[in-house]
């Protein structure tokens, strides 16, 4: 064989076996590529997966809260009805016309008696016997009114 088609030969030989090795280290690259590629693909499924788990879990937890604050808002709101509907009873079984007498013989009914105190008086103090009414006013002043 001539020197120059061994030559020939050899470079041919020599660039397959490159163009292989080539060839080979591209298919590892690109598999080693796909792996990572693979890989990083679970870890943010299952990131997303677990943030998916805390918020479903959060939502959960916050319904519970709600439900909880609802029952008890509910309960304060019937406890307030039936107070409200216990008072009414009381004023309804109140209503009996009082009439306060004295030993003269005087008579006045609490409407009377509250029409003759003064606008700024938030408390009475009623003295039959003495036929007065002591009123204590939101600022303090105080005075006195003849029931008779």
């Amino acid at each position: 064989m001539p020197a120059k088609k061994k030559v020939t030969e050899e470079i041919k030989t020599s660039a397959a076996k490159a163009g292989a090795a080539v060839k080979t280290a591209a298919k590892k690259t690109a598999d080693k590529a796909t792996a990572e590629t693979i890989e990083v693909k679970k870890t943010v499924r299952s990131a997303a997966r677990q943030t998916k788990e805390k918020a479903t879990a959060a939502k959960a937890n916050t319904e519970k809260k709600i439900a909880a604050k609802k029952a008890e808002a509910k309960e304060v709101k019937d406890a307030v009805t039936a107070e409200a509907k216990g008072t009414r009873a009381a004023r309804k079984a109140a209503k009996v016309n009082l009439v306060f007498e004295s030993n003269l013989g005087g008579k006045v009914t609490p409407e009377e008696i509250a029409a003759k105190l003064p606008k700024e008086a938030v408390d009475a103090y009623i003295k039959l016997e003495e036929n007065k009414i002591y009123w204590v006013g939101k600022k303090g002043e105080e005075g006195s009114i003849e029931i008779w």
